[in-house]
C-alpha cells in the first residue's frame, strides 16, 4: 500500500512546488539601514551588473522641513516642492498639458453668468497608488482647500473659481470662474488625494505634515524618519503614464555640514547633493575629484512683512522709519550663518547707529506703549536668527521689539489678523517669489476684510491702485513685467515687505549617476528630475 502511495505523493509535491514558482508572492521590501560609517576610504570599484534590488539613489538634502504640503507657506522648501513634482499629479507642467493625467484641457463656452469655463477630461487610467481613480473630487478638494485655509501660497487663481461641476463617472471636470483667468494653465498643480482625507477641508492644512499618503506620480513616499533625517521614496508601480521611474528607490538624507557632505560623497553613501551652502561648501566640493559643482539661485526669499492692519504700523511714515533702521546685509549674514555665496536682496542703506533715535516711533520707545511684536515659526532656524537680529538691532535705537513664536498656520489665521488684541505686527517667513502672474497678484490682492485670515497677502495692505493691478494680472490685461515694476514701486513707497535673504543652493554631482545631461550646468532642474536618473 505504502509503495503505491509514494509516487502519488511525490507527484503532488512536484505540482505544488511548480505552482509556487509560477505565482510568487510580492518580494519583501527592505527599509534603508542606518548609515553609521563616515569613512573617507574610496569605495571598491566593481563591474558587477546593477540588479533591480540595487537600484537606489541617495541624495543629500537640507534638514527636513516642517511638512510636505506644497500649497502651504509653513511647509515652503526646496525639498517640499521637489517631492511634489515626483509624487503629486498636476494638470500642466511648464505650460504643457500633462498627457499622463489628462486627455484634454480647454476653454469652452462658459455657462450663463460666469466669465470663463475650463473643461478637463481625466485619463481613465489615472489613479492614486492605492488604486483609487483620480477624479473631479480631487480638483474640487484642492479648490476648497486653497480658498478656505489660511497661510496657503498662490491662492489668487482659485479665488476666481465660482463652481466645479463633475460628470457622473468623475472624469469630466468643468470649472466655472467668475473672473477671467488668463494663466488658467497654472491651476490644479499638485493635486492631493481627497479620498484619504475624507474630503474634509479642515484637514487640508495638517494632512501632509508627516508624509504624502498616496501618489499620483512616478514615486510614492514610503517612509519619513525625522529622527534620522530620511525620506524614502519607492517607485510607484501603479503609475500608468509614460516614462516610469528609472530607479526603484530614492533616499533623501539630511546633510548637516560640509564635512559630512564631503565624507558621504567620497564614500559613496550619497550620490548627489542639493543643499544650502555653508561658508566653505563650494571650495570643499570643488576640491574633490570626480565631482561637478554648480550654484543655483531659487525664486525664494526670506521676508519681513509688516502688517498694515497693526495699530503700530498702519501709517506709511512709521513703516518707512522702521525700515530705515534695518541693516539688511547684516541681517542676511546672521540669518544665513555665512558670508560666502550669500544672495542679499536689493535694499536701502540703513540708518547709522550715530544718527540718533527715530522720531516717528513714539509708541515703541520709552516706557509707555507696547513693544513691536514679530511673529516667527520656531521650526525655521533662518527666520529665528533674522528675528533675533532685528530685535537686537532695534534695541540700539531704543526701539522695543520682541519675538512671538508660533507656527505659520497660527500666525496667518490668528496673530496677524488680531492686531493689538494679542496679535503680531510683522512676520518673518520664506516665500516663493515665482508663480508668474497669479503668484504676483495673490501677494497684493486685498483681503476680504482687515481682520480676515491671511493667505497670499500677509500684510493686509489694500489700496485701489494695487487691487486694480492685481486684477489686471489675473485677467491678462497687464504683463508680469508691468506688474513687477508697478508693485516694486509701490513697495518702495509703502514699505510693506522687506526682503532679507535670497536662496542660493549648491548642487554636487558625484560619480556613477547618469542624469539629464553629462554636464551638470545643462540640467534644467535639480532633484525634481530624479525619476529620470539611473545608476551607471
Amino acid at each position: 500500500m505504502k509503495a503505491r502511495l509514494l509516487p502519488a505523493l511525490l507527484l503532488t509535491l512536484a505540482v505544488s512546488l511548480t505552482a509556487c514558482a509560477a505565482n510568487p508572492g510580492p518580494p519583501p521590501v527592505e527599509d534603508p539601514e542606518p548609515v553609521t560609517s563616515t569613512s573617507a576610504v574610496e569605495p571598491t570599484q566593481t563591474t558587477t551588473p546593477v540588479s533591480r534590488a540595487d537600484k537606489v539613489i541617495t541624495v543629500g538634502v537640507d534638514p527636513l522641513p516642517a511638512g510636505f504640503h506644497p500649497h502651504l507657506l509653513a511647509h515652503e522648501s526646496h525639498l517640499t516642492r521637489s517631492l511634489a513634482q515626483l509624487v503629486l499629479p498636476s494638470a500642466f507642467h511648464g505650460g504643457a498639458m500633462n498627457a499622463d493625467l489628462l486627455e484634454s484641457a480647454s476653454q469652452v463656452e462658459p455657462v450663463p453668468g460666469v466669465a470663463q469655463t475650463i473643461s478637463y477630461v481625466i485619463s481613465p487610467a489615472a489613479q492614486w497608488s492605492d488604486g483609487t481613480p483620480i477624479t473631479g473630487a480631487d480638483f474640487r478638494y484642492l479648490w476648497q482647500g486653497m480658498t478656505n485655509t489660511p497661510g496657503v501660497s498662490n491662492p489668487a487663481g482659485y479665488q476666481a473659481i465660482s463652481e466645479i461641476r463633475t460628470s457622473a463617472d468623475g472624469r469630466t471636470v468643468d470649472v466655472d470662474l467668475h473672473t477671467f483667468v488668463s494663466d488658467w494653465r497654472s491651476l490644479f498643480n499638485h493635486l492631493v488625494p481627497s479620498h484619504l482625507l475624507q474630503n474634509d477641508v479642515s484637514r487640508f492644512a495638517t494632512a501632509l505634515s508627516d508624509g504624502i499618503p498616496a501618489s499620483g506620480g512616478r514615486y510614492m513616499v514610503r517612509a519619513v524618519d525625522r529622527a534620522r533625517g530620511i525620506v524614502t521614496l519607492h517607485r510607484n508601480d501603479r503609475f500608468w503614464g509614460a516614462d516610469p521611474a528609472e530607479t526603484d528607490r530614492v533616499i533623501f538624507r539630511e546633510v548637516r555640514g560640509v564635512t559630512q557632505g564631503v565624507e558621504q560623497l567620497r564614500s559613496g553613501q550619497i550620490d548627489f547633493l542639493d543643499t544650502i551652502p555653508t561658508e566653505t561648501s563650494v571650495d570643499s566640493y570643488r576640491l574633490m575629484r570626480d565631482t561637478q559643482v554648480r550654484l543655483v539661485d531659487q525664486p525664494r526669499e526670506l521676508t519681513l512683512t509688516l502688517s498694515t492692519t497693526s495699530a503700530l504700523l498702519a501709517e506709511q511714515p512709521v513703516r518707512a522709519e522702521l525700515h530705515s533702521l534695518l541693516d539688511v546685509p547684516l541681517i542676511a549674514r546672521l540669518a544665513a550663518g555665512r558670508s560666502a555665496e550669500l544672495p542679499v536682496p536689493g535694499h536701502l542703506d540703513a540708518r547709522g547707529l550715530d544718527e540718533g533715535a527715530p522720531a516717528l516711533l513714539p509708541g515703541l520707545t520709552g516706557e509707555e506703549g507696547r513693544p513691536l511684536r514679530i511673529g516667527v515659526d520656531p521650526t525655521d532656524d533662518s527666520a529665528l536668527s533674522a528675528a533675533r537680529t532685528i530685535v537686537d538691532l532695534l534695541s540700539h535705537f531704543e526701539v522695543r521689539a520682541e519675538m512671538v513664536t508660533a507656527d505659520l498656520r497660527a500666525l496667518t489665521a490668528e496673530h496677524l489678523p488680531a492686531g493689538d488684541d494679542g496679535g503680531v505686527d510683522a512676520v518673518i517667513a520664506w516665500q516663493h517669489t515665482g508663480g508668474a502672474s497669479l503668484g504676483l497678484a495673490g501677494r497684493w490682492l486685498c483681503p476680504p476684510a482687515p481682520d480676515s485670515p491671511r493667505a497670499g497677502n500677509l500684510s493686509g495692505y489694500c489700496a485701489e491702485d494695487t487691487q486694480t493691478m492685481a486684477e489686471a494680472l489675473i485677467t491678462g490685461e497687464a504683463t508680469v513685467a508691468e506688474g513687477e515694476a508697478f508693485f516694486a514701486a509701490v513697495n518702495d513707497r509703502e514699505h510693506v515687505v522687506v526682503p532679507l535673504l535670497g536662496e542660493r543652493r549648491v548642487l554636487v554631482l558625484g560619480a556613477g549617476i547618469v542624469g539629464p545631461d553629462p554636464d551638470l550646468e545643462n540640467w534644467t532642474a535639480g532633484i525634481s528630475t530624479v525619476a529620470s536618473w539611473r545608476k551607471q
